[in-house]
């Protein structure tokens, strides 16, 4: 059932069908309301792949993408990049495009949201590292009715926001029972985190978390250590650290972040035993260490997917006006060396 022929049960022009389905003025609210009517009573819905097809060559969908820049050290940004990129080559046809932008530091954020902010963009895909400079950019976004969308960490922002990304603290509860099944409560856990500038990150904090709640609820006296390195530096042990390893206690460590790949070495160098570790991502590093039995689970986030999946929400809210794939919590995959798949 096309326009025409609601125009025509409708008695009313076709423009008028076209104000009401795009919610435009200069309609009376008698006659937007018969036309929305027989829409309901026909089922129609509109052929956003058509229209867009139609616009593409004239009218471009531009979204903005703000992510952390990648390194030798910091590999992981390369992986929801890949999945922005496989949509937007899926959207091409239909007029999406998207530029990078990229950050080292809360400063530098800042700049780039301001670069953003002096081009007309339809939307912007992000991360909310900062907390003040994330609420900022919302407030900038909330005048213009641009909507955003944030990847990998969710932080309480001081309006509602849009998230994909996984839940964190669930993360580090899974991590804890996983462990606890090789370590039991008699072994030493040892937390790794990774600090910059502004401390810990937030999802470091909240995997963090869960994995305490969920030791502590099987025995409060269970060791837990939390050790924390700077972003921009390789690991290593101390003293006191070395000290603690060598101890004959079966021990855990869970590494908060995709940098898990740095503690085989080490525990290799130190000749230290019966070590069990898990981590996050699966970048080739930890895949590696992984099929070697030098790791013995990742959790997966798929950020490929997350990217992926902001770009295809954004378009259809933008044509749609739905908003439902905006907002995606991503499965807690738990990845040994026997269920590997690389893409």
């Amino acid at each position: 059932m096309g326009i025409k022929r609601i125009a025509k049960l409708a008695n009313v022009s076709i423009g008028t069908v076209d104000r009401v389905l795009n919610k435009r003025s200069g309609v009376s609210k008698e006659t937007e309301k018969k036309v929305l009517k027989i829409i309901e009573e026909i089922g129609y819905s509109k052929n956003t792949t058509a229209s867009r097809l139609k616009l593409a060559a004239t009218k471009k969908i531009k979204i903005a993408i703000l992510t952390p820049k990648s390194s030798t050290k910091w590999s992981y940004w390369k992986l929801p990049k890949k999945g922005i990129t496989k949509a937007i080559d899926e959207l091409t046809e239909l007029g999406v495009m998207a530029d990078f932008y990229d950050f080292t530091d809360s400063s530098t954020f800042k700049t780039q949201v301001k670069n953003i902010f002096l081009k007309n963009y339809d939307a912007i895909v992000t991360v909310p590292f900062f907390k003040n400079a994330s609420n900022s950019l919302l407030n900038l976004a909330e005048s213009i009715n641009i909507p955003v969308v944030f990847l990998d960490t969710e932080i309480p922002l001081h309006t509602t926001a849009n998230f994909i990304r996984q839940n964190s603290e669930k993360a580090g509860m899974v991590a804890g029972r996983l462990l606890h099944g090789l370590v039991g409560n008699d072994g030493h856990y040892f937390i790794v985190n990774i600090s910059n500038d502004k401390g810990i990150h937030a999802n470091g904090k909240q995997r963090e978390n869960g994995f305490r709640t969920f030791l502590k609820s099987i025995d409060t006296d269970i060791n837990i250590k939390t050790i924390t390195h700077a972003i921009d530096s390789n690991f290593t042990f101390t003293e006191e650290l070395e000290r603690l390893f060598k101890n004959n206690n079966t021990k855990g460590i869970f590494v908060t972040n995709s940098r898990s790949h740095m503690i085989p070495p080490i525990l290799k160098k130190h000749t230290i035993k019966n070590t069990f570790v898990i981590g996050f991502d699966m970048n080739k590093e930890n895949i590696n260490c992984l099929k070697n039995d030098e790791i013995n689970f990742i959790l997966d986030q798929n950020p490929k997917y997350q990217g992926y999946a902001a770009i295809k929400g954004l378009y259809k809210y933008i044509t749609e006006q739905d908003a439902s794939d905006l907002n995606i919590e991503i499965p807690i995959d738990i990845i040994v060396k026997e269920n590997i798949i690389e893409v």
